[in-house]
């Protein structure tokens, strides 16, 4: 999932006939469809992990890459705008309870940010995402932080939904998306937080999603699991939820198995409860700060709970709204770790 659909009005106009709706019919291709997608009015590639250094010491990381389309026009002239290019960087620090982000904008005038059809080619200023589909590298810094990590697929591709079509609302089976999954990615590389720079090695989820609308208008956020298992199993929930604050019937999940197969959840075949919440300090935002999850018919009961309470983006610079995505620990009948989106709180 990502913050990117529920702000997609603030670039809004009539772009009706420009970009290409998902719809139930709708197929991914690969590897196209890990490439830049002009024909999509919204696109993202996501990136959560969980890294350890030699000594054992604990970081999360979260690295995004949103391109916006606002029109689809030939220019001449190096001002011209088509697409705004959005990234968004965090990076928590497990032992010292540190928790820190960043986020920027650009377009492609001047070739301040872009990305390649054809190839994996991404760049928002100092993020950037290159490489193959078999083996990714990212990188991004901001002065305070940094990240460069080598990212090697250890399963194929999970579709989301239905054969990759996610659908996201009661209103319409157009409020939807293509949506794949790298669940688990080996990852190495280092990392730096102020002066002081870390090898690290651990796992890695990534997200690639399609879409050309936001949420619908009786719909105001979710809440989105990612969970990587000790013993080698997957998992991916969402909860998406409409203003009244019940989860809309279309809400779903992924579950994947050791030897890379899959099953689609639908909403009845899994449960999240909320058993404990947290104020954020600097904008007031109440959000959920612990779960219970229950998949009866893979016999789990499990309890998340994050391994730093604040771990909330302020997107000041960017899509302009503020969310909570942190690194979990997961335990319970199964025990790993689990990144956690909460929008529209």
């Amino acid at each position: 999932m990502s913050v990117c659909l529920i702000t997609l009005s603030l670039f809004s106009h009539s772009w009706a006939g420009e970009f290409r709706d998902v719809t139930p019919d709708s197929r991914l291709s690969f590897p196209a469809d890990y490439y830049y997608r002009k024909d999509f009015r919204v696109q993202w590639w996501y990136f959560t992990g969980h890294l350890f250094d030699a000594k054992g010491r604990e970081f999360g990381y979260e690295l995004t890459f949103f391109v916006v389309g606002v029109q689809k026009r030939h220019y001449t002239s190096r001002f011209g705008v088509n697409s705004l290019y959005i990234s968004h960087f965090a990076l928590s620090d497990v032992q010292e309870k540190r928790y820190c982000f960043s986020d920027e904008t650009d377009s492609e005038a001047f070739g301040l940010a872009g990305a390649k059809d054809g190839e994996l080619n991404v760049r928002v200023g100092n993020s950037i995402l290159d490489g193959s589909v078999t083996r990714m590298h990212i990188r991004a810094s901001d002065g305070e932080k940094a990240l460069d990590l080598t990212l090697t697929p250890e399963k194929p591709p999970v579709l989301n939904g239905e054969k990759g079509y996610s659908r996201k609302s009661e209103d319409s089976p157009l409020f939807a998306s293509l949506y794949f999954s790298l669940t688990d990615l080996k990852t190495t590389g280092s990392l730096e937080i102020g002066d002081t720079k870390f090898s690290v090695a651990g796992k890695s989820w990534f997200d690639r999603e399609l879409s050309s609308r936001e949420l619908s208008a009786n719909e105001t956020g979710w809440d989105w699991f990612s969970l990587q298992l000790d013993d080698g199993r997957e998992i991916m929930l969402y909860l998406i939820r409409k203003k009244d604050g019940s989860p809309d019937r279309y809400s779903a999940g992924t579950f994947v198995y050791p030897n890379g197969s899959y099953r689609h959840l639908t909403f009845g075949d899994f449960k999240v409860t909320a058993s404990a919440r947290y104020r954020s300090k600097k904008t007031g935002a109440e959000y959920p700060s612990r779960w219970e999850v229950a998949i009866p018919s893979e016999h789990l009961a499990l309890t998340i709970t994050p391994l730093i309470r604040d771990q909330e983006f302020i997107a000041a610079h960017s899509t302009g709204n503020h969310y909570w995505e942190g690194a979990c620990k997961v335990e319970g009948s199964a025990t790993g770790r689990a990144y956690v989106e909460l929008t529209g709180y």
